[in-house]
């Protein structure tokens, strides 16, 4: 509900994508812990879906606190990416994909870090924003080290062991969701426009 009383924050649209990504990505992870026949995999993703799910439901709701309503904006390969997580005939290593990105030691939260730093947002969305970039970069230890297991079983443990670690919630990024990529875009834009 937009009121005219409301000054709108210039943030509120990386709320909204953060709400959506979040959201999709939840019913993605979900969606393969579903199928997957190694129950350490399962356990692991279903607790950072649900992390996921909890992240679109936080941001949608402080949307509504700020005096705004959530826009969804479905992605348009999300059928695809669900299908294929879904979809028990292809395997968690083919699911978790050839992409890694280990080497890459950029900060994919730097500008957020920077423009909480800067004040540019409420204290609660300052905080809100602080506990969001915590749990991804634990969710994506997490999914890390199961995508390792799983690396290992398939025999090509070698590969993914020698490229180090790799930045917070890159794996996500990386193995999850288009949803989670739209967002990573977004930022880089925001650094762009704010330059």
């Amino acid at each position: 509900m937009e009121t005219n009383t409301m000054q709108k924050p210039k943030y509120l649209g990386l709320l909204n994508r953060i709400s959506n990504a979040e959201t999709a990505a939840g019913v993605y992870l979900r969606a393969w812990a579903d199928v997957t026949p190694n129950a350490d995999l399962a356990c692991t993703l279903r607790l950072v879906a649900a992390r996921e799910t909890s992240h679109g439901e936080v941001f949608c709701r402080r949307i509504s606190e700020l005096g705004f309503e959530l826009r969804t904006n479905p992605d348009p390969k999300g059928y695809e990416v669900l299908a294929k997580l879904a979809n028990p005939n292809i395997s968690d290593l083919e699911k978790i994909g050839d992409r890694d990105d280990r080497n890459d030691n950029t900060d994919p939260f730097g500008e957020v870090r920077r423009r909480i730093a800067e004040g540019e947002f409420d204290p609660m969305t300052a905080n809100l924003m602080t506990w969001y970039i915590a749990e991804e970069a634990d969710s994506g230890r997490r999914l890390r080290e199961c995508y390792d297991c799983v690396r290992d079983m398939a025999g090509q443990g070698k590969k993914s062991a020698a490229m180090g670690p790799s930045a917070d919630a890159e794996a996500i990024m990386a193995c999850m969701t288009s949803g989670f990529a739209k967002l990573e875009k977004t930022l880089e834009k925001l650094v762009k426009v704010s330059k």
